[in-house]
C-alpha cells in the first residue's frame, strides 16, 4: 500500500454503550497500525475529539440506527434529525458534506442492524458499502460485488468495540486529509482490505 493513506472508518469508543475501547487507546493503536486516521462511529452519537498526534487525522462520524438497519454517516457536523426516512437521512448527510456508507450490509443472522436486501433500494443513494466486516456471518464478498456493480466506494473498517479488535479492515486512498478522503469516497477511488482477524 505504498503511497496510500490508511483509515479505519468504523470504530466504537466507550461513548458507545457496547464498547470498551477508550478513545485514547484507539488513537495510540491506530498509530501503531500505521493509520493516517480513523473515524469514531459511535452508536447514534457524534463523538468529537481532537487528535493528540499531528500525524493522525480524526474523521467525524456516527453509526446511525434506522428503520432499515445501521448506516454510517462520515464527515458530518451534527446528527440528522430524528424521524427521517432512510433516503432523507442520506440526503441530510450529503447536505452536511458527508458521505453515507452501509456497514455490514448482508447478514440475516444479525437481524435489524443489517439492511440486507433493502440495500438494493438505496444503493444508488449511498456513497459506499463496507466490505470488511469482521462479523463472521456477514457476506463481505456480496457487498464488494454490489459496490463494484454500482460504481460505489468500497469501505474498510474494523467495527472495533475493543482494543483487541482493531486491525481488521482499512480504507486506503491517495489523500491523507478528511476532505480528500471524502472526495475519494464520493468518486469511488478507495480500496478496502482486511489485515488480520481481531
Amino acid at each position: 500500500m505504498e503511497g496510500k493513506f490508511l483509515f479505519d472508518l468504523h470504530v466504537h469508543s466507550t461513548h458507545s454503550a457496547d464498547s470498551r475501547l477508550p478513545p485514547g487507546a484507539a488513537m495510540t493503536r491506530s498509530r501503531e497500525l500505521g493509520l493516517a486516521g480513523l473515524a469514531f462511529t459511535d452508536h447514534d452519537r457524534l463523538t468529537v475529539l481532537r487528535s493528540p498526534f499531528k500525524d493522525l487525522v480524526l474523521v467525524p462520524g456516527a453509526e446511525l440506527s434506522t428503520d432499515w438497519g445501521d448506516l454510517l454517516a462520515i464527515g458530518i457536523g451534527e446528527l440528522p434529525p430524528p424521524g427521517l426516512s432512510v433516503p432523507d437521512i442520506i440526503d441530510n448527510i450529503h447536505t452536511q458534506g458527508g458521505v453515507a456508507v452501509v456497514p455490514h450490509p448482508f447478514c440475516e443472522e444479525l437481524g435489524a442492524i443489517c439492511m440486507n436486501e433493502r440495500v438494493l433500494d438505496i444503493v444508488g443513494l449511498v456513497d459506499g458499502l463496507e466490505v470488511t466486516s469482521p462479523k463472521g456471518s456477514v457476506d463481505n464478498p456480496k457487498a464488494r460485488r454490489l459496490a463494484r456493480r454500482h460504481g460505489k466506494a468500497v469501505i474498510g473498517g474494523s467495527d472495533a468495540h475493543s482494543l483487541e479488535a482493531m486491525g481488521w479492515g482499512f480504507t486506503a486512498c491517495e489523500e491523507g486529509t478528511v476532505d480528500g478522503l471524502l472526495k475519494a469516497i464520493r468518486e469511488a477511488r478507495t480500496e478496502a482490505f482486511i489485515r488480520r482477524a481481531p
